[in-house]
Parts: C-alpha cells; sequence; structure tokens
C-alpha cells in the first residue's frame, strides 16, 4: 500500500470518528464504522457550564457520574444513606450491547442495560414527570399511577387514554414495624401490558417493576440540597440522549437561584432587609424537619431554617415530647411552613382547618400568626383535581401536589415565590406568576385560595413551558427585584413587618 493511500485512509477514518450523528435516531447497516453517537458537543456539560465536556467522563456531583464511549456510556449512581449505589449502560439503538466497559473491564454483577434512547416509560413517582415533561419527553411516557399527578397535559392524556393508568393497591399499615404493604399485581401486569422498556422508580421501590428495567431516581433524597435535586435532570436525560437541553437547562436555573439568593444576602448586608428570621418546616404530628434542600430555600430567601435546641442538627428532624413543647418552641419561628397532609387541600386546608391542625389556635400570641411578625404558608397553592376520570375499586385519588412535581426543576421559581412573600408582598412590579407557571406556597393569614388544576389547563400550561413564558417573567422580575433591594431600607414580611412606601421602583422611605 501506497504511503499516500495509507494516509488518505488514516484521515478517513479519523474524520468518521471524529463525525457525530443525530442519536435520537438508531445506527443503521449504513451507519460508518467508528461513527462517534456521543462526541463532545452531546456529552453532558460539567458542574454549571453550558458546554458539552471534553473529557469523556463526567461527574455529575451527588448523584452520579458517567463515561462515554462511541456507542454507549456507562452510568454510575453513588450510594448515598440507604441507597445502594447501580450502574446502567446505555448503548445506541442499532448498535450492539456492550460486553466490556469503557476501560475493557467487565461490567459489575446486577449492571442493567437500556438500548437509548428510550421510547417507552413508566413511573409511578410523580417527582419523575416534572423531570421528563422540562425534558419534552411527555411523549416517552406511556403508563402512569394516577393518583398524584398534577401536570395537566399529562391528566389530560391519560383521561384521553392516550396515556395508559394504573396503580399500586395500598393494603396497610402496621404500627409496629412502621412499614406499609402494598399489592403490585396491577402494576406489573400494565407494564408488560404496555411494552414498557423503563420503569422510573425510587429507593422505596415505590411503582417498581421488579426487573432490569427499574432505574431507580432518588432527587427526593433528604440529603440533597435544591440545586443537587435539580442536577437529577441531568441523570435522566442519559436515558433518551437529551444532555444538551439538561445542561443548558441546569445551568440557566443555577444562575437564576444564585442571582436571586445573591439580592437578598446583599439586601440584608446593607440592612435593607432584616436578619435572624426563622422559618420553621412542620407537621400537625408535632415533628419538625430540616433536610438539606429546606435549608437552602429558607437560606436563599434571607431566612435560617430553625432547629430546635432539643435536636441534634445532623438528625434532619425532631418530634416533640409534648404539644406544649412544641407550641412554646413555635414562638422562635416567624415563617411556619405547614406541610400537614390534606387529602383535597382545595376544600380542607382551609385557614381555620390549618391552624386548628396545628393547634396553633391554642397559642394565638405566636408570631406566625400575625402578617406584622410572620407567615404560615403551605405548599399546596396548586393542586390536581384527584383525577376524576380514573375507576377503580381499590383507587383512592387525592389532590396531588405541584410541589411534588415541578420545585425540583424550577428552584428558581420556589425562591422567588418565597421572596415575594417574605419581603416584596404586594409591591409594584414584583407579581405571583401568571397562569400556566407553577406556584408554590399559599399564605394561610391571608386567606390565599388554592388553585385546582385539571386537563382543560393543558393547553395553557404546555404554552408556558414550551415558549419559556414562566422564565421570562422570572426575567423580567428580577429588574425590579434588583431595584427593590437595591434600595435601602426595602423589606416585609407578610404585609406589615416593615411597611414601605414606594416612590419610584428604585426609591424608597421608611414610614
Amino acid at each position: 500500500m501506497s504511503c499516500v493511500r495509507l494516509l488518505t485512509l488514516l484521515a478517513l477514518v479519523g474524520t468518521a470518528r471524529a463525525s457525530a450523528v443525530d442519536n435520537q435516531a438508531c445506527a443503521t447497516p449504513s451507519t460508518p464504522s467508528g461513527t462517534d453517537f456521543f462526541p463532545a458537543a452531546a456529552r453532558l456539560s460539567p458542574g454549571n457550564l453550558n458546554s458539552g465536556s471534553a473529557s469523556a467522563f463526567v461527574d455529575g456531583g451527588e448523584g452520579f457520574n458517567v463515561t462515554y464511549a462511541e456507542t454507549f456510556k456507562v452510568v454510575r449512581t453513588k450510594a448515598l444513606p440507604d441507597v445502594e449505589a447501580l450502574t446502567y449502560v446505555l448503548y445506541q439503538c442499532g448498535t450492539t450491547q456492550p460486553t466490556q466497559d469503557v476501560d475493557g473491564s467487565a461490567f459489575p454483577a446486577g449492571a442493567r442495560f437500556f438500548s437509548v434512547p428510550v421510547q417507552r416509560v413508566a413511573t409511578g413517582l410523580s417527582v419523575a414527570v416534572g423531570y421528563l415533561e422540562q425534558l419534552g419527553l411527555r411523549d416517552k411516557l406511556k403508563l402512569i399511577d394516577p393518583a398524584y399527578v398534577h401536570a395537566p397535559c399529562v391528566q389530560k392524556a391519560e383521561e384521553d387514554g392516550t396515556l395508559a393508568a394504573s396503580h399500586v393497591i395500598y393494603l396497610g399499615y402496621d404500627a409496629s414495624t412502621d412499614t406499609a404493604s402494598y399489592n403490585y399485581t396491577l402494576w406489573h401486569n400494565s407494564i408488560s401490558t404496555n411494552n414498557v422498556e423503563m420503569v422510573i422508580t425510587d429507593e422505596y421501590d415505590r411503582g417498581y417493576s421488579n426487573s432490569d428495567k427499574d432505574v431507580v431516581f432518588t432527587p427526593s433524597h433528604t440529603n440533597l440540597g435544591m440545586l443537587e435535586r435539580l442536577s437529577f435532570i441531568k441523570f435522566i436525560s442519559l436515558f433518551f440522549n437529551k444532555e444538551t437541553q439538561a445542561s443548558g437547562y441546569y445551568a440557566d436555573q443555577y444562575e437564576r437561584w444564585n442571582y436571586m439568593a445573591g439580592q437578598v444576602a446583599a439586601a440584608q448586608a446593607r440592612g435593607g432587609i432584616p436578619t435572624g428570621y426563622k422559618c420553621a418546616w412542620v407537621t400537625a404530628a408535632y415533628k419538625i424537619t430540616w433536610d438539606d434542600y429546606k435549608r437552602d430555600i429558607c437560606t436563599a430567601a434571607g431566612l435560617s431554617t430553625h432547629i430546635p435546641s432539643a435536636a441534634t442538627s445532623s438528625a434532619g428532624s425532631y418530634t416533640y415530647p409534648s404539644k406544649a413543647a412544641f407550641l412554646t418552641d413555635m414562638a422562635n419561628a416567624a415563617v411556619v411552613i405547614d406541610e400537614s397532609y390534606f387529602t383535597t387541600p382545595s376544600t380542607g386546608a382551609t385557614k381555620t382547618a390549618v391552624i386548628t391542625n396545628l393547634a396553633f389556635d391554642e397559642a394565638p400570641g405566636l408570631p406566625s400568626l400575625s402578617p406584622s411578625t410572620g407567615m404560615i404558608l403551605r405548599l399546596d397553592k396548586h393542586v390536581s383535581d384527584g383525577d376524576p376520570l380514573y375507576s377503580h375499586s381499590t383507587f383512592y385519588p387525592t389532590e396531588s401536589l405541584t410541589w411534588y412535581e415541578d420545585s425540583y426543576v424550577h428552584p428558581a421559581m420556589v425562591v422567588q415565590d418565597l421572596v415575594r412573600l417574605s419581603w416584596l408582598n404586594g409591591v409594584a412590579g414584583v407579581t405571583s406568576l401568571q397562569e400556566g407557571c407553577p406556584r408554590f406556597f399559599r399564605d394561610i393569614n391571608s386567606n390565599d385560595a388554592v388553585v385546582k388544576t385539571t386537563a382543560n389547563e393543558c393547553t395553557l400550561w404546555d404554552n408556558a413551558r414550551v415558549n419559556g413564558v414562566c422564565l421570562a417573567q422570572l426575567s423580567m422580575q428580577r429588574v425590579a427585584v434588583a431595584a427593590l433591594l437595591g434600595a435601602s431600607p426595602a423589606a416585609r414580611i407578610g404585609a406589615n413587618l416593615v411597611t414601605v412606601t414606594f416612590v419610584a421602583i428604585a426609591t424608597m422611605i421608611l414610614v
């Protein structure tokens, strides 16, 4: 072979290896050998960057890492308390399932293999719906448990019959062992009937398939902060070759979250917003929690998370020995975030019911009860309609909260919502998000009403998501917030903690 011909062949091979194809399409017999389905531009971005990794190895943070080859990628999840580390081997559809790891070693025992991009997904987790929708993957959903889904377009698809529905049968709770039991027969049969390729479950095996189709999805783990929860959009994107979209979205939300948190912190450093106000996440069982993500939310909004003096900070939760002890300690919390469960918040979680449920009616002097000194918030501003069209003798519908879907993928909206209520409630230029955008916190003291979202709102919500309406409004509001918090003083919790009159959007006079 001549030297010229050899150089020509090497050049052609190099070109084939450098070229990439649309990895949303499967390889075919005509696909050139050596085609790279996962070049740098198609890989995940490291950290909060917005460009694909030049390295074949990408660390996804607390949850996972991934190593790329030309036709497959190996995803390794990281062990968390009560969650084992797992390995997923994702190979481009139309290519041969790999038999060796990227470095030539054997895959670990128990590794699960998926042809990607996955086309048919089932999940019994409402949290997974938010991630899939944000990545534009709703059409990949083929089976859901409708009991807790809020997303109006998923509701509509299920009610129209274009998306299958089934559920897990709850059998009861054993107080002696603190465990609940379930019958999965209906759910497992539906997974088989609908030819599902992937089942998104969690560390508790909720909605699992009991097969190699299961993908353990853990953004709800208590050890994760808000941005770590968001980073799981990168993890789920790997199964659909949507890394570019996930990385871009993560970078955007990362910047928005830190911008708002930075504005609040700077305003407090100037004295424009007071410091020292505490937020407490409580339930009616006289229990208080401070998971990492809850601390993040309060801190970003300029509040400190209340941890009882009798508690161990690392424990993450504390149950008071008595109602009296609980009420006494609640005198330390200006902002109480009530997580108590109501089956139908739209009718059941009234101001009277919430206050009575917390036993706050027995302690009328609590700071959270007065708009001049604090707030009581709930997480049920937006709820579903409980899926009135799904019928089964063992199905018990409930109004599900958008909090359990959208808060994970919209951290910037979460902190904006809390900042608005804590410091800028009713201020011109800083409004709640418009229709079609998720709202999370509900101000109980002001009788803020629950908004029930139904399948009829699908077009409205989908337009807001697809066209970036909610993000555009956040961008507009950040201008107002920067002006408001850039002057001093500017602060309000509830309605009257610090009263401000606005002469102009950036000029404030304390009265």
